[in-house]
């Protein structure tokens, strides 16, 4: 590190390091961090941490966003800066909490490597979590890869720490995995989690027309068609679901009493359809999920069904 430019990556030498560094000597200036496509800046006035930007937060929540940015790297341009003064705690305070948020997110980083990735349960219908808090517990109810980390913390209005923290604990529970493209269905936010909807906007009163007249009939507008699953044309690809298919049935079958054979067989002509269909993946462990919902329906016992959702899951596991 040259004495003209403070420069530097945080793994190598950490921010909040620095930061204490360039603030005892009093300076005023900013520091310029990047971690592609992602830039922030925090600004120092005297020594102290005055303002922070990033794309997404301003203030201490800019500066607390930056703490996950392992790979980071900044400068520092000193000099008088235009900037509002947004943070009022003192430097220990904030530099502080900065360390504790880089220690836990090097924790949780070594399975959750980006917070763009779209956490899955792997739970079928009947199975019981097990080894989750409340918390975890709560929050599996909306994992159904639709939502990336940041996303599922956007929309709960909670600190995508928190939330990385509880996907990272249902990781390791093996409840979920996580998967780089969008797959699931938009989960239903139950009314104590969702965010508050906007107030509508009071009309302004209006004047009674002159003449009645009869308003024009105005359309409905279309339902927004959901996105379809990639359509797999690729014959050795459609010829390996088929196979992951009929693996799905033998397990199945060494499961089920007799009677519920029948059942297994038309799920499974139906995703045998949607395979030749080219519905992809998405049908195979559809065909999983129908035949342990179609179980428990049919009246099987607990531990019956738990038997059979775990003879899914380590198919999937392989």
């Amino acid at each position: 590190m040259s004495q003209g430019l403070i420069q530097g990556s945080m793994r190598e030498a950490p921010l909040p390091d620095i930061i204490q560094l360039v603030s005892q000597g009093g300076k005023s200036g900013c520091f310029h961090i990047t971690e592609d496509p992602k830039r922030a800046k925090i600004f120092l006035k005297d020594g102290r941490i005055s303002h922070a930007i990033t794309n997404d937060a301003e203030g201490l929540d800019a500066v607390y966003e930056v703490a996950l940015w392992l790979d980071g790297h900044y400068h520092f341009e000193e000099g008088e800066q235009n900037a509002p003064v947004t943070i009022t705690k003192s430097n220990a305070t904030v530099l502080m909490e900065m360390h504790r948020r880089m220690d836990e997110w090097r924790v949780i980083n070594q399975k959750i490597s980006s917070l763009d990735l779209y956490p899955n349960s792997t739970l079928l219908p009947g199975e019981t979590p097990h080894g989750v808090s409340p918390r975890e517990a709560k929050l599996l109810n909306l994992i159904t890869g639709f939502y990336t980390v940041a996303e599922l913390a956007e929309v709960l209005q909670k600190p995508v720490l928190t939330i990385a923290k509880d996907v990272y604990g249902l990781i390791m529970a093996g409840h979920v995995t996580l998967k780089g493209v969008r797959s699931g269905r938009r989960p239903e936010l139950p009314a104590d989690m969702a965010p508050p909807a906007p107030a509508a906007p009071v009309e302004p009163a209006r004047p009674e027309p002159v003449a009645a007249h009869v308003a024009p009939v105005v359309p409905a507008p279309e339902p927004t068609p959901q996105p379809r699953p990639a359509v797999v044309t690729d014959p050795s690809k459609m010829a390996k679901l088929s196979a992951f298919n009929q693996r799905i049935v033998q397990a199945a079958k060494s499961v089920l009493p007799a009677q519920h054979h029948e059942m297994v067989n038309q799920l499974y002509a139906k995703a045998t359809q949607q395979v030749m269909q080219g519905e992809g993946p998405e049908s195979v462990k559809n065909l999983a999920l129908a035949i342990s919902r179609g179980a428990v329906d049919a009246g099987c016992d607990a531990e019956m069904v738990k038997t059979l959702n775990a003879q899914l899951k380590a198919l999937f596991s392989k």
